[in-house]
């Protein structure tokens, strides 16, 4: 692997579940999130973030050096997710520690949270769904980071000329953006000027009964409402030539030496990944996000526009210009930035969530090595991501380029032999890439073998097991057993743990440490003593050093709990 580790980072929306007590109104995501932001601040030192987006967004840094904020769209503000960002980390094993970590930090804040919330008046059940796909089918959910070299020579430098004509290209939309921004402001100003002295007038003359005051002003902001929805679609279109020219300079210039080699691997990473998904024809899926995939990476501005790697942390900074931010565009001309991964499940068991970090490394590094020029290239990764990640069997066929065909273990099966061959020929490999090549084998010869052996490894085969024993009960009754397996802290991921039936790779006191420590050698040690300098006193010191209230979970006595250590320890 990279020798000193390449930086690795996760970002994941949790969606936000609350059911009200009986009666009662249900409040706004954003009312909750604000709550669960609160709980968090209280367990550990956090300290908003400075610019006007993030304050939008609420976003907080604390002391591990981790985020988080809330993210929703400009037209349903109260209907956002939690999204949290783990610190940057120097390998897959640190990172999978952060993540738990993170994980933890948010249950416990979820239960304060709803105790904070019951003192408003607000009563019911509160949890967060570590997941990528709700009842309805919306997508959302994680995606992976891995510093990469963007380009190199000529391709470099067509990248940063590009790039300055995006950074103009952003500033003339930013101009045309503000412009309409006040002109409806200008025009509500006007209209609600002018209802408030008609009323004035008319309540003064009592030609006007309460009752049509009441029925003219719902009218008034109803138009409200739609100039604000109007605006949205129109900030959400006018950055589609932003979104469209970056892609276009992805397409020439950017991540060309690892494209290719490494898309049949993520396109068949869901046997290893996928959480497993139930959809409304009653057969079961391996990703949740794998359906909707339509592009190799992102081309517009749609949220429906998904690709196998996202752009979108290449787009933001240039957006961000019409709300003065520039902190972000010094990133955007550098030689190593990020490898998004947009392709990514959610990850309850960290067996799976160690092997989709540490693969993926090991196939960066097998890229960069150059030793996937050979690889087996798709006729289509788009229809092959929809083909691996919808037959539980694994038997599906793949198309090469040339019309020959492969299954999708047998690909999975190149990459892993390949990383084996790389290993054995090295002369000083790190430790961890054989740990993780030895994972990576066993977990294959066990899908194609047993797969029922990998119960509480990997989420999708776990998740297959509890939907098949409940095939009499109707879809509606299934799909709940879907979703709930990824509640944190009370979902039946969490019963199983708690039942010692999932595999743990990591140590419960080092998760405990991380909620608190950054990583050692990264940009995140900076962040954190940042944090630490401007944040107040902690509400409930060292909280994240004891177990979380029992009424969610009791971490060390679940720990304490487990029946069978690893087989295969990182």
């Amino acid at each position: 692997m990279t020798p000193g580790g390449r930086l690795l980072g996760a970002e994941t929306e949790y969606a936000i579940r609350f059911r009200p007590a009986d009666g009662m109104p249900r409040p706004g995501n954003d009312v909750l999130y604000r709550a669960i932001r609160e709980a968090v601040e209280k367990r550990v030192r956090a300290s908003p973030a400075r610019g006007l987006l993030d304050r939008l967004r609420q976003r907080i840094w604390w002391e591990n050096g981790g985020s988080l904020y809330y993210e929703f769209g400009p037209d349903a503000p109260e209907g956002g997710l939690v999204e949290a960002g783990t610190p940057e980390c120097r390998g897959p094993r640190e990172l999978l520690v952060y993540q738990l970590a993170q994980d933890r930090l948010l249950t416990e804040a979820t239960a304060d949270a709803l105790e904070t919330l019951r003192a408003q008046g607000i009563a019911g059940e509160l949890s967060l769904l570590k997941n990528c796909r709700d009842v309805q089918g919306r997508v959302y959910g994680a995606q992976e980071n891995y510093e990469v070299e963007l380009a190199s020579g000529g391709a470099l430098l067509g990248w940063r000329l590009g790039m300055a004509l995006g950074v103009v290209l952003a500033l003339c939309v930013s101009a045309l953006q503000w412009s309409v921004r006040l002109l409806a402001l200008l025009v509500l100003v006007v209209v609600g000027a002018g209802a408030f002295v008609v009323f004035l007038v008319a309540v003064l003359a009592r030609s006007m009964t309460r009752s049509e005051v009441d029925r003219w002003s719902g009218r008034l902001q109803a138009v409200f409402s739609v100039l604000d929805r109007a605006e949205s679609w129109f900030a959400q279109k006018s950055a589609a030539p932003v979104v469209a020219w970056v892609a276009s300079l992805v397409w020439m210039f950017g991540y060309r030496r690892y494209r290719r080699p490494i898309v049949g691997f993520l396109a068949t990473r869901s046997v290893l990944t996928g959480a497993g998904t139930l959809f409304p024809d009653g057969s079961f899926g391996l990703s949740e996000k794998g359906p909707n995939i339509s592009r190799i990476h992102r081309w517009t501005a749609s949220p429906h526009d998904r690709g196998i790697l996202e752009i979108g942390h290449l787009v933001k900074p240039l957006l961000g210009l019409g709300w003065l931010e520039v902190k972000g565009l010094p990133q955007l001309f550098r030689r190593r930035q990020r490898l998004q991964v947009g392709l990514s499940d959610s990850n309850l068991c960290e067996t799976a969530e160690y092997l989709k970090l540490g693969t993926t490394s090991l196939v960066l590094d097998l890229a960069e090595a150059g030793r996937l020029a050979d690889a087996p290239r798709l006729a289509d990764p788009v229809g092959a991501v929809v083909v691996a990640s919808a037959d539980p069997t694994l038997r599906g066929w793949l198309t090469l380029e040339g019309g020959a065909t492969i299954r999708v273990l047998e690909l999975q099966r190149f990459y892993w032999q390949r990383a084996a061959d790389w290993i054995a020929d090295a002369e000083a490999p790190p430790l961890e890439a054989y740990r993780i090549v030895d994972l990576w084998g066993k977990t294959l010869d066990a899908l194609e073998h047993h797969p029922e052996s990998l119960f509480g490894r990997l989420d999708w085969v776990t998740k297959l097991q509890l939907l098949t024993q409940a095939h009499d009960l109707p879809w509606e009754a299934r799909k709940k057993i879907d979703l709930r397996y990824h509640e944190l802290g009370t979902g039946y991921q969490q019963w199983l743990d708690d039942a010692g039936l999932c595999q743990h790779l990591v140590d419960d006191a080092e998760v405990v440490g991380a909620c608190r420590r950054p990583p050692s050698g990264t940009p995140a040690e900076a962040r954190a003593d940042r944090v630490r300098e401007v944040a107040p006193p902690l509400a409930i010191p060292e909280a994240t050093e004891t177990a979380a209230p029992a009424k969610v979970i009791d971490f060390a006595a679940a720990r304490a709990r487990r029946s069978a250590g690893p087989t295969s320890e990182p």
